[in-house]
C-alpha cells in the first residue's frame, strides 16, 4: 500500500484543503458531489502533523482512442496549503501517482493545468483544444422549420440510457467512456443543466445539454447523427433568442470553422487550450495503437522521459498490420524526441514532420516522414473535465 494514499478517515481533511486551496464555499451539495469523486478516486496526500499539507486525486477512467479502449487516470484537485507550499509536496504526489498508474496497467493520464510549464515537468503535454463560439441573439442565423421530427426538453436528471449510448458511440477521439458513477456524478454536480432530445419517428437522432448563466444560453454538449437533428436542435436553440441576449457553445472540436456560419463576422470564434495528456505506458500505447499503415520497416527512435520504463531507444516494425515493438537500448537511433513531442504526434495534435520543422524531432528526415504516417491525423476531442 502506498504510504501517500488516503482513506475514508481523511476525507474531511482533504475536503477542507480543497475548499481553502480553490476558494470554494462549503455547501451540502458541494460536499456530497466531492465525496462521490473521493469514493471513486485514489486520493493522495502528505500529512504535516495533524494537517493535510498537499493532496491530489487520481481518478480511474477508460477512454476510447480511435476504437481502442485504454485505461486513463485523470489528475485533479492538485493542491497544497500555503504554509506548506514550495516544499515539493504536490510534485512528490504526482510522481507517486504516475508510478502507481504504471503498476496498475494504466496507459494514459489527462489533467486540466493551472500551469502548462509546471505539468510539462512531469511529462504532460497540451493536446486538447476547445472552440468557443459566441453569438448575440440578434445575429443568430435563421433556421427553417423541419418537415418532420421533433424535440423533447427534459431535466438533466431524466436523460435516457439511449442518450448515454449515443455519447459512447460518438466518442472515439480520446474522450472518456463514461461509467455509470461518472454520469451520476456529473448529473449531480450540474443539477441545473437541461437536455434537448431530437427524434425522428420516435428514434433519438441527436441531443444537446445546456444551461443558462448571467443571461447567457450555454451549450455544454451537442451530438448529431444527421442534418435533421442539427436542424431540429439549432431551431430549438434559436427559439430562445427572445429570452437570452447571448449564446455560447464550447465545442470539443478545435477545427470548427466560422465559415459554416451565414455571416462569419456575426460570431466571435476562439480556439482555447483545454487539457493535457501524458503517455504513462508507451509500450502498451504503441502495441495496441490504431496504426495507419499495414507495414513499416524497422525504425529506431529514442524517447527521453522522466519515467524510466519509457526512457529507451525503441525498435518499431509493422508487418501485416501487426505492431512489433522492442527495447533497443544500445542501438543507433534514427530519430530522437521527448515523450511530450511523441504525445503530440501520437494523439494527432501535430504530425512528426511539422514537429521536426520546429526542431522538436532530431534525426533522419526520411525516417521521420515514414514514422509520421503511422500515427492518426485527426485531432483528439475531450468534453469532460476533472
Amino acid at each position: 500500500m502506498n504510504k501517500y494514499l488516503l482513506g475514508e478517515n481523511e476525507f474531511d481533511k482533504f475536503y477542507d484543503l480543497y475548499l481553502y486551496s480553490f476558494n470554494r464555499q462549503d455547501s451540502l451539495q458541494r460536499k456530497r458531489v466531492f465525496k462521490e469523486r473521493y469514493d471513486h478516486s485514489l486520493a493522495y496526500g502528505i500529512m504535516n502533523d495533524s494537517k493535510l499539507g498537499s493532496g491530489l486525486f487520481s481518478i480511474p477512467f477508460e477512454v476510447n482512442f480511435h476504437g481502442i479502449d485504454y485505461k486513463m487516470n485523470g489528475i485533479g484537485d492538485v493542491m497544497s496549503a500555503p504554509e506548506f507550499g514550495g516544499q515539493g509536496g504536490a510534485g512528490k504526489l504526482m510522481n507517486e501517482a504516475l508510478s502507481d498508474m504504471y503498476k496498475n496497467h494504466v496507459t494514459l493520464s489527462y489533467l486540466a493545468p493551472f500551469s502548462f510549464g509546471y505539468y510539462r515537468r512531469f511529462g504532460f503535454e497540451q493536446v486538447f483544444d476547445h472552440t468557443q463560439i459566441e453569438i448575440k441573439s440578434e445575429n443568430l442565423p435563421r433556421i427553417k422549420n423541419a418537415e418532420h421530427g421533433y424535440v423533447q426538453r427534459i431535466s438533466i436528471k431524466d436523460i435516457p440510457d439511449e442518450l448515454k449510448k449515443m455519447y459512447l458511440d460518438h466518442n472515439d477521439l480520446g474522450g472518456v467512456n463514461r461509467a455509470k458513477w461518472w454520469w451520476d456524478h456529473m448529473l449531480d454536480k450540474h443539477s441545473d443543466y437541461q437536455a434537448a432530445l431530437a427524434y425522428d419517428n420516435d428514434v433519438l437522432i441527436g441531443y444537446l445539454i445546456y444551461y443558462n448563466q448571467d443571461q447567457t444560453f450555454y451549450i455544454h454538449e451537442w451530438i448529431n447523427l444527421n442534418p435533421l437533428s442539427r436542424q431540429l436542435l439549432a431551431k430549438f436553440v434559436i427559439k430562445h433568442q427572445s429570452i437570452f441576449p447571448k449564446f455560447v457553445y464550447e465545442s470539443p472540436n478545435p477545427d470548427l470553422k466560422s465559415d459554416f456560419l451565414e455571416d462569419p463576422y456575426s460570431a466571435r470564434v476562439e480556439v482555447t487550450p483545454y487539457m493535457m495528456a501524458r503517455i504513462v505506458n508507451l509500450e502498451d500505447f504503441l502495441k495496441r495503437y490504431p496504426i495507419q499503415v499495414d507495414s513499416l520497416e524497422k525504425i529506431y527512435f529514442k524517447v527521453k522521459d522522466t519515467l524510466e520504463w519509457n526512457d529507451h531507444t525503441w525498435a518499431l516494425a509493422i508487418n501485416n498490420g501487426k505492431v512489433e515493438l522492442s527495447n533497443a537500448d544500445g542501438e543507433g537511433a534514427d530519430l530522437e524526441l521527448t515523450i511530450q513531442t511523441l504525445t503530440k504526434a501520437m494523439f494527432g495534435y501535430h504530425n512528426l514532420n511539422s514537429l521536426a520543422d520546429y526542431g522538436l524531432v532530431k534525426g533522419d528526415l526520411s525516417k521521420i516522414n515514414v514514422l509520421s504516417k503511422v500515427f492518426v491525423s485527426e485531432k483528439p476531442q475531450l468534453i469532460d473535465y476533472f
